[in-house]
């Protein structure tokens, strides 16, 4: 069944009132079963999707921040617990873990608000450091199991790092299935005999590689969450044969090149993030482990969004999938406080652009914009001179199509027209109420940015993305 987009349920729902959250998440924790995993989850969801901007004004009026976020962390671990003991008992199935999955999005986008007011209203100093490595973070969120865990100095090979980077590129994986997910990156970790931390990664830019852990750190990315296989053995072999084997590959014929067809059924010849992952744990366990438990549907809403940009399988492995994978037990979360908004936007940006195509027949116009014309007619072509390609190697890969850079540098382009109108209104909104736009009014914006430039003269957004026919217009 095709399931409404998260931003459209503020629409077709009545506000709900601010002292609603925490009772639900707590009734939803005591009574939690596999026959009404569905019913609750959905309620979560649909629940928590009516907030208005009041509701949490009048939530962080009325509720201590720190507690608030302690109680949506809290209802995120134990619910994860649940489903690992529902899988245990056999008894989890893809609608349960779905159902939990739009629970996720709506608390962690309520955590996001709750981070976001602390760091603008922080009269006591707090510090917020801008990487969850950073030693000492106050702001890193651990399972008590892993109470003293440090993200630095214990990881253990197989352990996986999932993460947000900040590129509008990772906006769309973020929300590339038939969910609106949070997350766009998945890393796998590798400890050397030296006790060095290295991660195994894949990367649109140069295919897979591997990197010391501090260089992963570098990256900046706004989230960062650490999974943790039950088996240790077999989490062993995976991080060992992912590092052995892309080490060898780049310290010989070159990198693995990266998958841009999201393939699952090529033996792993060529790699998405993603699938580094689940190549490794598949060939350690003997094929006993196949991640994702749930793979994701790609093809239920924008079909023509996700072929154009090389997609070609109905289904896979996107990175959020993690979160839904009850063999796996989350040590650690963390979010970079002084982004939320920005993160927040560029995920509004693309979800109202998926909504376009789906609703209005939106498609993206090749070498539309300045980006997409550099990378189609002068970054793609130098690429392949012999003595200049060492120039772009970090940023184009070979097995990149010229038309499907081309979409990349149109995404881009639309994505920082939209991010720019969000910002505006965003400021506009803070002055006035002291919080910034929530999701819904984020949807309100670009909808009039979109209607207003449709009837303008000279059109800037419709000039790279328009319906190819008119739907309701």
């Amino acid at each position: 069944m095709k399931r409404a987009p998260f931003w459209l349920l503020a629409f077709v729902t009545t506000t709900a009132l601010a002292g609603d959250i925490r009772p639900i998440l707590r009734e939803t924790i005591d009574s939690l079963s596999t026959d009404n995993c569905v019913a609750k989850m959905s309620k979560v969801e649909t629940t928590m999707a009516k907030l208005s901007a009041q509701d949490f004004i009048e939530e962080l009026s009325q509720t201590k921040p720190e507690i608030l976020a302690k109680e949506l962390w809290d209802f995120k671990l134990k619910v994860h617990g649940l489903l690992r003991s529902f899988h245990q008992n056999k008894k989890l199935d893809r609608d349960c873990a779905n159902a939990y999955r739009g629970a996720l999005r709506v608390v962690r986008y309520a955590e996001d608000m709750v981070q976001e007011h602390q760091f603008r209203n922080n009269p006591t100093g707090i510090s917020f450091p801008n990487s969850a490595f950073e030693e000492g973070n106050p702001h890193v969120r651990r399972n008590p199991k892993y109470e003293n865990f440090n993200l630095q100095k214990d990881l253990q090979t197989g352990d996986l790092i999932l993460s947000r980077g900040n590129a509008y590129t990772s906006a769309a994986i973020a929300s590339l299935g038939e969910f609106d997910t949070q997350f766009s990156h998945l890393s796998v970790v590798y400890v050397d005999e030296n006790k060095k931390i290295w991660t195994v990664e894949a990367h649109i830019e140069v295919g897979s590689f591997v990197r010391p852990l501090e260089d992963h750190i570098k990256d900046s990315n706004f989230r960062s969450m650490i999974f943790r296989f039950d088996d240790p053995e077999i989490a062993k072999r995976a991080g060992t044969y992912a590092y052995e084997r892309v080490k060898k590959a780049s310290d010989t014929k070159g990198n693995i090149l990266y998958d841009f067809a999201f393939s699952m059924a090529d033996g792993g010849e060529k790699l998405f993030c993603s699938e580094v992952a689940s190549n490794a744990y598949e060939v350690a366990s003997s094929k006993t482990v196949m991640m994702p438990m749930f793979q994701s549907r790609l093809l239920l809403r924008k079909e023509s969004f996700v072929r154009d940009i090389g997609i070609e399988s109905n289904e896979s492995f996107i990175p959020a999938d993690m979160e839904i994978d009850p063999r796996f037990e989350v040590v650690a979360e963390w979010r970079d406080a002084a982004r939320v908004s920005d993160n927040l936007q560029k995920d509004a940006v693309l979800q109202a652009m998926f909504a376009w195509v789906d609703l209005y027949d939106y498609k993206m116009v090749q070498g539309s914009s300045k980006n997409s014309f550099l990378y189609r007619n002068v970054a793609w072509p130098l690429r392949r001179v012999p003595f200049l390609k060492k120039y772009f190697v970090k940023k184009l890969p070979l097995n990149m199509s010229r038309k499907l850079i081309g979409y990349f540098g149109v995404l881009e382009s639309i994505g920082e027209l939209l991010h720019e109108e969000l910002k505006v209104a965003d400021q506009k909104a803070i002055a006035e109420r002291g919080l910034p736009l929530i999701r819904q009014e984020m949807y309100q914006v670009l909808d009039e940015v979109r209607l207003k430039d449709l009837g303008a003269k000279k059109k800037k957004l419709h000039k790279m993305f328009h319906p190819v026919k008119s739907k309701g217009e």
